[in-house]
């Protein structure tokens, strides 16, 4: 009975819902959120998939935006709920099969610098790009993220205001792959901005309107850093601001359905067991939008042009193969380093492609249903800098790579007794350029595979890390579809967020601040 009645149910335990039940928490609200599993996060994960001690970040393995963020400044995430961060100085560099390498800095400077090792006009075209567009960038992209996308639009017509503004929002049109190949002449520096596409960005190099993941790599305010001790601390850090300021938690209770009454109001759950709760104000689903709209409402209460519109939502295109070790020593590329030291303060290593069109190749490999044969490696070594994440004196290595959800002439679970056949494959790719990834050094390896992802965490269908692929036609007032793009749903009382919402972010909490917003005018909080 305790149980039973709550002003707002809130289902998923992810970032966005926990912004979210903060700020209706803090209003006084009685809310409680419904996780399936029983670790909070969603994708904020860490796991010891390997050996015990060893934590690995299955998703998410670092955090952006905290420094423009309001919802990390409003809620306190920062200093009332024991975060602790680490700044790798240098953010991502692209190794070469010669021994070269190209890096993207902290300092705009040291990138600058490292880029003028091949192309001086290249380096001093980075460098004016973002004094150009970092201003625009905090003035109008970021104040976009954190509105509705319907009132944000208004933000982005006031660009063209600005000398910059026009040319801002045309190059923000084009696709990552003609932005490069507008500004930039050599293929080393086009490979290390489009290597970082899909992963972490989640964008194609032929996305019209990607363009603007090529300005915020370049001119943005983003400062990634590692969550000490893994990505799964910072869900623990938005799980205590949740609680502190009265919200509860209720992990394993897998809802069902949505209660919709005769008036077409959502008013509470049914979960797994067969328990109904009531929620007298809303429901908020952090699912995605099938599951929440077609599955747990139901067709029966919704028009049915709109159901279409929910299932012809397009999915991404990949997701993600993993590579885990556990290993004795550190990750080193003994060539790479010893000509360019920040390789070896590098968050994130990228290896495989040398030029733009190895990765268009890898496009048409994914969109063939192939594992691709031209790969980009995105591997990452966090104990380096925080020992944390593994036993005293040993260490944490991941790889992640874009591939097919379901490989050609396959079904989507055969990747369980293919995985391994990959892995090797990847390994070998790896050690070309880590040499001493040698057996003697590697204590356990483990592979992720789509379809793994896509049973552990039910809201990214079919694999699709994005929910929602970031194509013009699913983002801005459109994401994913028009009829939900301001987190309102047509079952009155029901609200939507996720990352297949505006801003479609990482871990920034956009869409749970932005429904909040919503909510408290509806409500009138």
């Amino acid at each position: 009975m305790v149980d039973s009645e709550w002003d707002v149910i809130l289902i998923g335990a992810g970032q966005n819902n926990f912004a979210l039940g903060t700020y209706l928490a803090k209003a006084g609200l009685r809310t409680v959120i419904c996780e399936s599993r029983l670790e909070n996060g969603g994708r904020l994960a860490s796991e010891e998939i390997t050996r015990p001690g060893y934590w690995h970040n299955t998703l998410a393995y670092f955090q952006d935006n905290r420094e423009v963020s309001p919802v990390w400044k409003e809620l306190n995430w920062d200093d009332g709920h024991h975060a602790e961060f680490i700044a790798p100085p240098v953010i991502s560099s692209l190794l070469l099969p010669d021994g070269q390498s190209v890096s993207h800095h902290r300092s705009i400077e040291q990138t600058v610098t490292s880029i003028k090792r091949f192309s001086t006009k290249d380096g001093e075209t980075w460098r004016q790009l973002h004094r150009r567009f970092q201003q625009l960038i905090r003035d109008f992209l970021i104040p976009y993220y954190y509105q509705s996308p319907l009132a944000g639009a208004a933000i982005l017509q006031t660009l063209d205001g600005d000398p910059d503004g026009p040319e801002f929002k045309r190059l923000w049109q084009l696709s990552p792959r003609q932005v490069v190949d507008e500004l930039f002449d050599n293929d080393a520096v086009k490979t290390l901005i489009l290597s970082q596409m899909a992963i972490p960005r989640g964008v194609g190099v032929d996305y019209a309107g990607g363009g603007i993941e090529v300005l915020k790599l370049v001119a943005g305010d983003e400062q990634p850093e590692l969550a000490r001790g893994g990505s799964h601390s910072i869900a623990q850090v938005l799980q205590r601001a949740y609680v502190h300021n009265g919200g509860q938690i209720r992990a394993v209770h897998h809802v069902e359905k949505i209660l919709v009454n005769d008036d077409g109001r959502a008013v509470g759950v049914r979960l797994r067991d067969g328990r109904e709760w009531t929620a007298r104000l809303a429901v908020v689903s952090n699912a995605d939008p099938y599951a929440t709209l077609v599955e747990m409402v139901g067709e029966d209460y919704l028009p049915r042009t709109f159901v279409e519109r929910v299932k012809d939502i397009q999915v991404d295109e990949f997701s993600y193969f993993q590579v885990h070790l556990a290993l004795k020593a550190p990750v080193r590329y003994a060539m790479h380093e010893a000509n360019n030291p920040a390789v070896g303060q590098a968050m994130n290593v990228n290896i495989g492609p040398e030029r733009p069109g190895d990765l268009e190749t890898m496009w048409r490999e994914i969109r063939a249903g192939e594992f691709p044969s031209h790969p980009c490696l995105h591997a990452i070594c966090p104990t380096a800098f925080d020992p944390l994440q593994a036993p005293a004196g040993k260490h944490a290595a991941s790889v992640y790579l874009p591939v097919p959800y379901q490989l050609k002439g396959q079904r989507p679970e055969d990747w369980v007794k293919l995985k391994n056949d990959f892995l090797d494959t990847v390994l070998t790719l790896w050690r070309r350029y880590a040499t001493n990834l040698t057996d003697e050094n590697i204590t356990m390896k483990v592979a992720m595979e789509p379809h793994y992802m896509a049973t552990r965490w039910p809201n990214m269908r079919r694999g699709s890390v994005w929910v929602a692929r970031k194509i013009p036609t699913q983002m801005g007032e459109m994401r994913p579809i028009e009829q939900i793009s301001d987190y309102r749903t047509p079952i009155q009382g029901l609200y939507q967020v996720g990352v297949a919402m505006h801003p479609a972010d990482a871990v920034i909490a956009g869409s749970g601040y932005n429904a909040w917003q919503a909510m408290k005018a509806d409500l009138k909080l």
